[in-house]
């Protein structure tokens, strides 16, 4: 696998502290939890929109590239495809068109990657690495987007963070200044459906815990770097330790800056957090977990001139 992720970009809701949140979103006990765990706010928004059209317009202009040169856009998201009905999915299927074409991107075609859940996005730049190596020339735009509606609740239970509302963006090429995406490896686990996660998370965490082990034997054999920084999720730091933990992973190079300012904002989260990653980090681990499947990658900067 040969492609650079570069030209990220992102934007978010309003941060509000977790203890703001309606009731009915955010228990007040749920609230005090997270709180004392380190999370303080959760970015909300009613409206996706204006998110990917500031998002998508930093990306563009930071990679320069003729917009008419982006020959597909790849779209990770679970919220946007829940609409509750067929004339709801269509409307906001049309909305998403207008704002891309409006972006001067209406020639490019779209797909969305969903059911994936928050590693849906490792899925599109994994989509976006293959169409560019068939056309070296190519660009690909992945866009990530998360956004809870009215009437959802903001907890991903049982109380493992809070869910927020953002989009985050990045350029896919062959060759440029960003990530150079190394090897990429998956483990999936269909069977976890059948638990109540809500009510016990602990046949789902033993089931992820396995997977993490395969998955850290997989990676040993595609070469390791020395030290290399983990990117995770944006998940409650007790299982971000636990992830970094069973990866072999010293805590101290897991990267959870944005747990408190963010919380979980769904498929955006590693592209924010890689954005948000100092320049001296040149290696990094990103593990994006869904509830069903998760996805190990291992990542190098690119750079076009020495920092």
């Amino acid at each position: 696998m040969s492609a650079v992720v570069g030209s990220l970009a992102s934007a978010i809701g309003v941060p509000t502290p977790l203890t703001e949140l309606p009731t009915g979103a955010m228990p007040s006990e749920v609230a005090g939890e997270l709180m004392d765990r380190g999370q303080k706010l959760c970015p909300v928004t009613d409206d996706e929109m204006p998110l990917v059209e500031a998002s998508v317009s930093r990306s563009l202009a930071d990679a320069g590239v003729d917009r008419r040169s982006v020959g597909h856009v790849l779209v990770a998201t679970e919220t946007m495809t829940v609409s509750g009905s067929r004339d709801a999915h269509e409307r906001v299927r049309g909305r998403l068109h207008r704002t891309l074409s409006g972006l001067g991107l209406g020639h490019a075609p779209v797909t969305a990657l969903t059911f994936g859940g928050c590693s849906a996005v490792m899925t599109a730049l994994e989509y976006a690495a293959l169409l560019v190596e068939r056309e070296p020339g190519g660009c690909v735009l992945v866009v990530a987007i998360g956004r809870m509606h009215a009437g959802d609740s903001r907890v991903l239970a049982p109380a493992i963070s809070a869910i927020g509302d953002g989009v985050a963006s990045c350029v896919v090429l062959a060759e440029g200044t960003g990530w150079r995406v190394r090897w990429m490896l998956r483990q999936a686990f269909l069977q976890t459906a059948e638990f109540d996660q809500a009510a016990d998370f602990g046949p789902t965490l033993v089931v992820l815990g396995r997977a993490l082990r395969s998955l850290r034997g997989e990676a040993e054999k595609h070469g390791l770097p020395d030290r290399p920084r983990l990117v995770c999720n944006n998940y409650g730091l007790p299982t971000v330790r636990l992830f970094s933990s069973t990866l072999g992973v010293p805590a101290d190079d897991v990267f959870t800056d944005n747990i408190s300012l963010l919380s979980h904002l769904g498929t955006p989260d590693i592209l924010i957090n890689l954005a948000s990653l100092p320049e001296t980090t040149t290696d990094v681990l990103t593990l994006a977990t869904g509830p069903a499947d998760c996805v190990l990658a291992s990542l190098e900067r690119t750079r076009s001139d020495p920092v």
